[in-house]
């Protein structure tokens, strides 16, 4: 069995995705699953990586775009991406430039920020400038969560810090919408597909529509379905990504996501499936703090981690009956409430 990170961005009360990235869960791919001998000819003879040259952007839109953005433990940072030849790049975050480099003759640029980046999400995007021409916006924006050290009594950082593997997110989402793309994981590392398949993100708004991506081999053909139901089908780009914005809506509740990579025959080559919960919409926020579960916890843990002991879980179990049936039995993608005690 074969571990990876699934990413979900939901919308909190009507806000954009980018806006609830705190809300970002991450789950345990349960189920990856691969027959001998059944790759597809597309993987055999994969391509290399998009090709790289004086167009910028993706697809050579003419367009700045970001290939690369790393994060250490320590908030140290480096992003990479493609632009026209010659022309000034602007890194923004929140609207707020943090630095300019010049992209070379290949239209290549790199930039490593002079400070390490401090805890908490922001919305990174691009300005391209040219002699006599106006402003050129990236068409992605990349949404970066660097999570919280751990503090001792005194307030001091100690260990790794909080969350799901301990490092950073990087999640590069069109403007237009659509299926974000995972650039570093909180593990620190960029996506692969071991056994030529992954699910990647799940992104659903407050209407319910889905957009999802993942990873295949150039040319792998992907068939999705929601609790066995099939919802569509996807193509690998060059770039090994696969897309999917289904016509369907899902309400508040739990599924299991299902797909299957399929070789000419329309045999399973790698199935990867996973539970995961969409939350009852928030509105407002709550007036108390709310916890988003993740793989591992449990409300002992989670009570120990809020309330200092995990005998206190029964305060999480009154506060949230209406989604936990099972005090033993709870998913990932849930939130729950925790209200505040003497």
């Amino acid at each position: 069995m074969v571990i990876k990170p699934l990413v979900i961005a939901a919308a909190v009360g009507g806000a954009a995705i980018a806006a609830a990235i705190t809300v970002n869960v991450f789950l345990w791919q349960d189920e990856v699953v691969e027959t001998a001998g059944s790759r597809p000819a597309a993987e055999k003879a994969a391509p290399g990586g998009p090709a790289k040259g004086p167009e910028s952007g993706p697809a050579g839109t003419g367009r700045p775009s970001f290939d690369v953005v790393r994060v250490e433990p320590g908030g140290d940072a480096v992003m990479a991406g493609r632009a026209q030849p010659g022309s000034t790049v602007v890194i923004m975050a929140d609207g707020k430039p943090i630095g300019e480099v010049t992209a070379d003759e290949r239209g290549e640029w790199v930039f490593v920020p002079t400070a390490p980046l401090k805890p908490g999400s922001r919305e990174l995007s691009l300005e391209m400038r040219l002699p006599g021409g106006k402003p050129v916006a990236s068409e992605d924006v990349v949404v970066l969560v660097v999570p919280e050290r751990y503090k001792d009594v005194a307030g001091r950082p100690v260990g790794e810090p909080q969350g799901a593997g301990g490092g950073a997110l990087a999640l590069k989402m069109p403007r237009s919408g659509g299926a974000s793309t995972v650039m570093q994981t909180p593990g620190g590392r960029a996506v692969e597909a071991p056994l030529g398949l992954t699910v990647d993100t799940l992104d659903y708004d407050d209407k319910g529509r889905l957009a999802i991506s993942g990873h295949a081999a150039p040319g792998a053909r992907v068939n999705v379905y929601l609790d066995n139901g099939f919802i569509g089908r996807a193509e690998a780009g060059a770039d090994g990504i696969w897309r999917l914005s289904p016509d369907v809506r899902i309400k508040p509740g739990l599924y299991t996501l299902r797909a299957d990579r399929v070789d000419n025959a329309g045999k399973v080559a790698a199935r990867v499936s996973m539970p995961f919960s969409r939350a009852e919409p928030m509105g407002e926020t709550p007036p108390e703090p709310f916890v988003i579960v993740q793989p591992g916890n449990s409300l002992w843990r989670l009570a120990r981690r809020a309330y200092g002991q995990g005998v206190r879980y029964t305060t999480i179990f009154e506060a949230n009956k209406k989604q936990i049936k099972d005090p033993d039995l709870i998913y990932p993608g849930q939130v729950f409430a925790l209200p505040a005690t003497n």
